[in-house]
């Protein structure tokens, strides 16, 4: 956070009230964590899916915060009596989204925000490393803070001097990320593309679609916006793009319209390089080069900043090679559209090696939950799966019914409900050469699987 605002100033943002405060006095730091909390940092007692901030003022202040956002009647009864340093307000989570609304007015750089289904984190990455090729303090979203405390947070910890922001935006709920559009107010941006993540929440594909397209909310008329163009709603999408005002290029398909080799490519009709083996995110890479082109960086800068490009990111289709066999950690996250176009890049990549798929559920996907776990298990097989080791519940028996739907040996597609049986089984089965990918959602916890194999 480079500007300093004083608590006066912070009253009159938030439109708030205060008590035993001095106006005057300079807030230095922030913080949403009494743990990490450090001396002279405003707490904010934001309220999570499993916490409640007000329950920890007592180790902020033990801490060394120099006051607290919070709401009045949430505040211990206990703590009344002292001479609290607040700013009073009728919700900490919002007031945290208006100060960093705030911030970001005052940034004259460019933002560039990045959506999608899934790709999100991996095209952001890939973005700032480009971006810090152009800008060294380009800043990019940490993680995956892209909700409605990560993209805050995001913001005020952002550097004023950088040239580029680069801020991923995620969606758990309708309407999410024209809000935080609203507060990023991005310059430009990408939508990676629309799958079937969040269909517990968003009904359908379409609902997706209408979903991401809540990213030009936030953005002014003839603002640029790339897309692949092969993304599913495309029409819905481009509808939503041209009642905004916002300008949409489309991006072709690596593998079928610029190749030039495993780790060249060609574009603006020029040759590319990239340490990046995965077509997969080799198509990501192709989006952040047109965003940044379409920006006004030179094809030069954009070839030198590509080849100087170092991308390793643990969980996203990161290459561990082994003594003599190749590890895939792709367990950051999953749902059917990526965990397939991981199956067909894998096959793309390995088609003379065996491949096998050690897998976990596939979450949030609603009714439709069956029916997607046993395409995903028809596809393993039709991409040269030649053995699958499921851990986890009964979705990994919906995986096991595509899987045999498709013709696939019953005895080479394995379900586990401890992760100890899995690995016994695996390395009693593994043989050389063979290529591993390790996938599930977040809750299913396949970096287990990876830490043990490590």
């Amino acid at each position: 956070m480079s500007k300093l605002y004083t608590f006066g100033e912070m009253k009159q943002l938030l439109n708030a009230n205060t008590e035993n405060i001095s106006e005057n006095n300079l807030v230095k730091g922030f913080s949403i964590d009494s743990r990490t909390l450090k001396d002279g940092d405003l707490f904010f007692c934001i309220k999570g899916e499993n916490t409640d901030g007000h329950h920890y003022i007592s180790q902020a202040l033990e801490k060394g915060a120099c006051g607290i956002v919070a709401i009045p009647e949430n505040i211990p009864q206990s703590l009344r009596n002292r001479d609290l340093p607040c700013i009073l307000v009728a919700d900490p989570n919002k007031a945290l989204r208006e100060w960093a609304a705030d911030v970001r007015r005052q940034f004259s750089g460019k933002v560039l925000a990045i959506t999608g289904s899934n790709g999100k984190t991996s095209t952001k990455d890939i973005l700032a490393g480009l971006c810090r090729y152009l800008d060294p303090q380009a800043y990019s979203t940490p993680g995956n803070y892209n909700n409605f405390i990560g993209v805050p947070l995001t913001i005020l910890s952002a550097v004023q001097e950088a040239k580029w922001w680069i801020i991923e935006i995620g969606t758990n709920q309708f309407g999410e990320i024209a809000e935080l559009s609203n507060i990023v107010q991005p310059t430009a941006g990408i939508i990676t593309n629309i799958g079937e993540s969040h269909l517990e929440f968003l009904g359908s594909t379409a609902g997706v679609a209408k979903e991401k397209s809540g990213l030009f909310a936030g953005m002014n008329p003839e603002s640029n916006v790339v897309i692949p163009d092969s993304l599913l709603h495309q029409q819905l999408v481009e509808e939503a793009a041209a009642k905004a005002g916002v300008s949409i290029t489309k991006t072709a398909q690596l593998s079928e319209k610029s190749p030039a080799g495993k780790n060249k490519f060609r574009l603006f009709e020029e040759e590319f390089e990239t340490s990046i083996d995965s077509p997969l995110l080799q198509q990501n890479l192709i989006l952040a080069l047109t965003l940044l082109h379409l920006e006004g960086v030179a094809v030069s800068e954009l070839q030198l900043a590509s080849s100087s490009l170092n991308l390793s990111v643990k969980g996203r289709f990161q290459l561990i090679n082994k003594d003599d066999w190749i590890l895939i950690d792709d367990t950051y996250n999953a749902n059917p559209s990526s965990f397939q176009s991981v199956l067909e890049n894998l096959n793309k990549m390995f088609p003379e090696r065996r491949k096998i798929v050690v897998c976990g559920a596939m979450a949030e996907l609603g009714d439709s939950s069956p029916e997607f776990h046993r395409q995903v298990g028809k596809t393993m097989l039709n991409c040269g799966v030649e053995k699958m080791y499921g851990l986890g519940g009964e979705e990994i028996e919906y995986y096991l019914e595509g899987w045999k739907n498709a013709g696939g040996e019953k005895t080479a597609a394995r379900h586990f409900s401890e992760l100890a049986e899995l690995l016994l089984a695996f390395k009693a089965e593994l043989q050389s050469e063979d290529v591993v990918l390790v996938k599930g959602s977040r809750s299913a916890k396949m970096e287990r699987f990876v830490d043990a194999m490590l």
